[in-house]
């Protein structure tokens, strides 16, 4: 046998930066996580009584083994892309030898690509990765779904339904009120309300016949004659009738308020309180500034998309215009640039990250982000200050964003 190098010696160090460092792909047994350093290394694994029992149980089932590694290499290939290169077109090369860096890495030679081409070549038919070939080698481009979007679009669908159900049920209470006061006027209304109304679309002309009307020339004679109604005494009994059944309806609903009175006590609510309110107050329509120094947010303006940062995060310097309007540093680029607060989104960090409240009683709080609940579009967040201290709360995603470490 041979004789362990000495401590110190070159050769004790040449042996221990070769069990540090990465050997050669060919000399790797994935079946049995073992790296050899030579050819006689590698022979003399392979016929040893551990690697053939491992062998027996591949050869059961080889397709599911190699299917499994290979889900597992393309995964983590693309986590190393979504966390290092995300939506930047880069080498394959340069991907390939980062990710092989970590010495407990799935090996390619164990999954059904044996080349780095070949693989490449099947991210851009799959549709996975964007990719091109260039003198200098194969280039690709991985652009993932942005979750925090996805749920930020869909829950605003969701309540986009949701206003929409509660404005139909709305318009429903009126047509029964309506319905049920049509229902209690007297039938001799109804008939009146029905003879008096007159078609604005008619284009036939009136024509008064004179010829058979006898003229009253003197007091006596009128007096003796029968008292036809006019015009105006007519309209005069059409609205009393409507008088009495207004006071009919008034009787009713004074037992129990409609839907139409409860409306209108509303609206007749909502302009005694904008009257009320100060002058530098927000309109009804419009949104209190939210924006606050410090947090991080993303950027949705198109208009800045030439700049390029359009959706790009940044964090907000100052706020100006009462609060609408937000100087902020691109993360990215350091660009600085002024955007309203309707052209941009909160944004959340992952667990255990600080947040900031931005609306409601606890406005300008920190905390820490717990978690997610992805169904109900909350986030739990514990607060760091205040006098809830520590208390667990669930916020809106949009009532929340990310403290900025800088």
């Amino acid at each position: 046998m041979g004789k362990k190098a000495e401590a110190g010696t070159p050769k004790d160090i040449a042996n221990r930066a070769k069990a540090k460092g990465l050997q050669k792909l060919k000399f790797y047994c994935q079946i049995c996580e073992k790296q050899c350093r030579d050819a006689n290394g590698f022979k003399c694994h392979c016929t040893s009584e551990a690697h053939l029992r491992q062998m027996e149980i591949f050869g059961m089932n080889q397709g599911k083994f190699i299917g499994n590694y290979s889900e597992e290499f393309k995964r983590a290939f693309l986590n190393l892309m979504a966390t290092s290169h995300r939506n930047s077109r880069v080498s394959a090369n340069i991907v390939y030898n980062e990710y092989i860096a970590h010495k407990t890495h799935i090996h390619m030679n164990a999954t059904r690509w044996t080349t780095l081409t070949e693989f490449i070549k099947y991210l851009g038919r799959e549709g996975i990765c964007e990719v091109d070939e260039t003198p200098k080698g194969w280039f690709i481009t991985y652009r993932p779904e942005d979750k925090e979007e996805k749920m930020r679009q869909a829950m605003k669908a969701k309540r986009k339904l949701a206003d929409e159900e509660e404005d139909e049920r709305n318009a429903r209470l009126i047509r029964e009120q309506i319905e049920r006061a049509n229902a209690a006027l007297p039938e001799h209304a109804k008939r009146h309300a029905e003879a008096t109304e007159l078609d604005e679309n008619a284009k036939g002309e009136l024509k008064l016949s004179l010829a058979g009307v006898k003229r009253i020339k003197t007091a006596e004679e009128l007096d003796r004659a029968k008292h036809l109604p006019t015009a105006l005494e007519a309209f005069d009994g059409a609205s009393q009738l409507a008088s009495d059944a207004g006071a009919g309806l008034k009787a009713q609903a004074a037992k129990k308020p409609s839907a139409l009175d409860e409306i209108f006590q509303k609206g007749v609510a909502a302009k005694e309180a904008a009257k009320a309110k100060p002058v530098d107050a927000p309109a009804s329509g419009e949104e209190t500034p939210w924006l606050q120094p410090g947090i991080v947010v993303k950027i949705v303006s198109k208009a800045l998309q030439s700049e390029g940062l359009y959706k790009r995060k940044g964090v907000v310097r100052r706020c100006l215009q009462g609060g609408y309007v937000a100087e902020i540093d691109a993360i990215d680029t350091d660009a600085r640039v002024q955007v309203d607060q309707a052209e941009l989104e909160t944004v959340l960090p992952s667990v255990g990250g600080a947040v900031v409240v931005l609306k409601g009683e606890h406005r300008g709080l920190t905390g820490k982000m717990d978690g997610l609940e992805t169904d109900k579009y909350k986030a739990v967040v514990t607060l760091r200050e205040g006098p809830g201290k520590g208390t667990t709360m669930r916020f809106d995603y949009e009532d929340i964003s990310k403290l900025s470490s800088r």
